[in-house]
């Protein structure tokens, strides 16, 4: 099958920065000219706290959540540049009554009227408040931000991304599309109930810049990224980073074809990151563990890994992507371990799972977007690393490069992780041989006992990705990995 520059092109949605942008709403009722206004934050926190007193007075357990997110991205690209704006908002009512059955209630409108009429679906006919009110603490109130993104202009953030571009100073003729992106999501969220009135702003920020060019008649598609949370500008790509997205779209993959078999490997921070992130979300959670093959295998104190493998999840990980200062049930972020030496002693929980007996602690109940449905997920992960120099983990074998996804069944433990290259070493050295479209398959617990060296090399990767229209973000620093492992071709639909 043959493909023309343009085929390609809108094949991958890169036709132009506008089409870069297009789909990164907050769903289908985002709207900018919707924003509360900043200087009714205090009123706001004001309606939520007479929500949750007139809960209180009915139920046990009551908590309010409401959020305020806007997401702007910058994007220039051959065609030209675009900014884009989306912005979202909601509150989030939720009670527990006397038998521990959850309830609730889900609004938009962030008005006074609006989150009272939420409270009132609750609470029924029954509206009185009883004394004494509720003592909800001190607010924790956010310092101001050094560099609000709220204050930059169009014209600003597209110079930033202007000025990324400009860092490449060698362009090949091959490279038939180049694009660069700034993308800033801003979340403004509080959390109170009895006891406590909370406050965080979420600033997470993404870099990325791709190339893509021609191999033969296939594309090769490249992208480096830089993630982080914080002000717009704390962090940026550097010509070096756009020297490696050019070589990785130019590398010319060797032209025979690639004998499936079980080879000593190294994987990659990108690829580690993916099997990592993977094994975390269907395993090491509450809900994971609630299925019986799971919890079999994976019972407090089992041996799953290499003891060179300790895994942590941190949200207060400085700069995290995932990070945050409390999640979306109100408990304060914590570090949970998750891996010790090899062997599980943690699990990601929300509070469903601690009055389960599932786990010690909760910290982890997160909702997509803040406002979608209530599930366990990490946020920081990392992998403690190790001593072993990357240039010194392999003598032969394959570098597994570029981690594109991974798939992990729970049931099976069989995981296929696919990776963009697999570059072949002999005697610590490289040969030129390159194999692009690679998978990785087999069983996890077996990739994970088989780990023999895990390098200095660490390297964040922040993750953003949607559930039901919502986003989630989390990230995962992991070095790379030297373990045995089955590979193949990349498997292709027919």
């Amino acid at each position: 099958m043959s493909w023309n520059r343009r085929e390609v092109l809108g094949s991958l949605g890169l036709a132009s920065a506008h089409a870069l942008l297009f789909g990164f709403g907050c769903g289908p009722k985002a709207s900018y000219e919707k924003q509360t206004a900043l200087d009714q934050v205090d009123e706001l926190r004001g309606w939520l706290r007479r929500a949750v007193e007139l809960l209180a007075h009915k139920f046990p357990s009551a908590h309010g959540l409401a959020v305020m997110r806007r997401r702007t991205t910058a994007a220039r690209d051959v065609l030209g540049g675009a900014v884009t704006h989306t912005y979202c908002e909601g509150v989030v009512l939720t009670v527990r009554d006397r038998s521990g059955r959850r309830r609730e209630q889900v609004t938009s409108d962030l008005t006074r009227d609006g989150i009272a009429n939420a409270a009132a679906v609750l609470v029924g006919r029954d509206q009185r408040i009883g004394q004494p009110v509720i003592d909800f603490g001190v607010p924790e109130r956010i310092a101001p931000l050094a560099h609000d993104p709220r204050t930059l202009s169009d014209a600003e953030l597209l110079a930033r991304v202007d000025a990324l571009a400009e860092l490449e100073h060698e362009r090949s003729s091959r490279i038939v599309y180049g694009a660069t992106s700034l993308d800033i999501d801003d979340a403004h969220v509080w959390s109170i109930m009895p006891g406590h009135d909370r406050e965080q702003r979420i600033v997470r920020v993404q870099q990325a810049a791709v190339r893509v060019a021609w191999n033969g008649t296939r594309p090769i598609v490249s992208e480096v990224t830089r993630s982080w949370v914080g002000g717009a500008f704390d962090q940026t790509l550097d010509a070096a980073d756009l020297a490696n997205a050019t070589r990785g779209a130019l590398e010319l993959a060797t032209p025979a074809s690639f004998v499936d078999g079980d080879h000593s490997v190294v994987l990659e921070p990108s690829v580690s990151a993916r099997i990592i992130d993977a094994a975390v979300r269907a395993l090491l959670t509450t809900t994971a563990v609630r299925r019986p093959e799971v919890a079999h295998r994976l019972a407090l104190g089992a041996g799953v890994a290499s003891e060179l493998i300790t895994v942590i999840d941190d949200p207060l990980a400085p700069g995290a992507y995932g990070g945050f200062a409390f999640d979306d049930e109100g408990a304060p972020a914590a570090a949970v371990t998750l891996l010790d030496r090899g062997h599980v002693v943690g699990r990601l929980a929300d509070a469903a799972g601690v009055a389960a007996g599932l786990a010690s602690a909760a910290g982890r109940g997160r909702r997509p977007g803040h406002v979608a449905a209530i599930e366990p997920e990490p946020s920081h992960v990392r992998v403690v690393a190790g001593t072993t120099d990357r240039d010194a983990l392999l003598d032969d074998g394959f570098v597994l490069e570029g981690g594109v996804a991974a798939s992990l069944d729970p049931a099976s433990d069989h995981v296929v992780v696919a990776v963009q290259r697999a570059r072949e070493v002999r005697g610590g050295q490289t040969t030129g041989r390159l194999f692009a479209d690679i998978e990785l398959s087999g069983e996890l617990g077996g990739l994970l006992a088989a780990i023999t060296a895990v390098g200095t090399d660490a390297t964040s990767i922040g993750v953003r990705d949607e559930r039901g229209g919502q986003p989630r973000w989390r990230s995962i620093e992991t070095p790379s990995l030297r373990s045995r492992a089955a590979l193949r071709a990349m498997r292709r639909p027919t």
